[in-house]
């Protein structure tokens, strides 16, 4: 990792660790925050947008076989084949139907991302079970950054009425554990590699309810609106099958929540919120 970082040469931008509370959520702003030098003199300057301290964005390799996002100890990322469509969905948490608009190559020409995180972050702790987990939450922001640098990528919102689900609080009440750890961040999920047949696993941590539905609609890929009118933070982990179409596939995600958490998800409509590509460029060579 550190060869990485010397060959580099680049240094730490500033991050700020908050910014991962929100990082599930489609932002207002999809540009990174500069700050002039009358900004950074002002206490109440906008603070510079998270940033991986070393990245690496090239076209890939004909020869490639291997498509995927991939997470290593010290909060490494490695994304392979990946087109700027599919890089945006990553990095929003939109599905392929939220993302509308930009020039042909942003849906055909493909790239491999290599970027590592500030090793004063919390991402840079981050030890994940296996190389198929989803980054941290406060690796996102760090991720919609690097596309607007090298990218030069510009969105704007727009929304539509779709389905979606509800988190509500189930007819016996919830059944939650408040949190042992106030310091901890986590709401992962993994899925178990060491047999085709093992259940999915969600371990969280310090999770809130608008946290958690936040995960859910990543999952699902619909919106999911927390609407349990419960405050707080939690732990929680259990084991789900992601597919319940095998025999013997385990519970499905409904029924876990409800048996486990005292919660349920109810079908409504709700507003899909979709993202217009308004500008992208073919990034240059790092």
């Amino acid at each position: 990792m550190q060869k990485l970082r010397d060959a580099f040469g680049i240094r730490r931008k500033i991050f700020l660790s908050a910014t991962a509370l929100v990082a599930l959520a489609i932002p207002i702003a999809f540009s990174p925050a500069r700050a002039t030098a009358s900004q950074a003199q002002s206490p109440a300057a906008t603070p510079l947008t998270p940033t991986f301290e070393v990245a690496s964005i090239k076209p890939t390799n004909p020869q490639t076989r291997a498509i995927g996002m991939f997470t290593y100890p010290g909060g490494r990322m490695i994304i392979t084949k990946y087109t700027l469509k599919m890089l945006i969905h990553e990095a929003y948490g939109v599905n392929d139907s939220q993302i509308s608009g930009g020039p042909t190559w942003t849906n055909e020409e493909m790239y491999d991302v290599e970027a590592i995180p500030p090793t004063s972050s919390e991402a840079s702790k981050f030890s994940p079970p296996t190389r198929k987990t989803a980054p941290t939450p406060e690796m996102l922001p760090m991720l919609r950054s690097l596309l607007a640098d090298r990218f030069q990528l510009k969105l704007h919102k727009d929304s539509k009425l779709g389905p979606g689900f509800a988190l509500v609080v189930g007819s016996h009440g919830a059944i939650l554990n408040e949190t042992k750890n106030h310091d901890a961040f986590k709401v992962v999920s993994y899925g178990r590699t060491d047999k085709a047949d093992r259940p999915d696993v969600i371990d969280a941590e310090n999770a809130s309810m608008s946290m958690f539905a936040a995960w859910l609609a990543r999952e699902f890929r619909c919106p999911v609106l927390d609407q349990t009118g419960i405050k707080g933070d939690f732990d929680f982990k259990f084991e789900y099958a992601s597919d319940t179409s095998e025999p013997d596939s385990g519970p499905s995600l409904f029924s876990v929540i409800q048996e486990q958490l005292g919660l349920k998800l109810v079908s409504i409509k709700a507003p899909v919120e979709i993202l217009v590509i308004d500008h992208a460029e073919k990034p240059s060579s790092n």
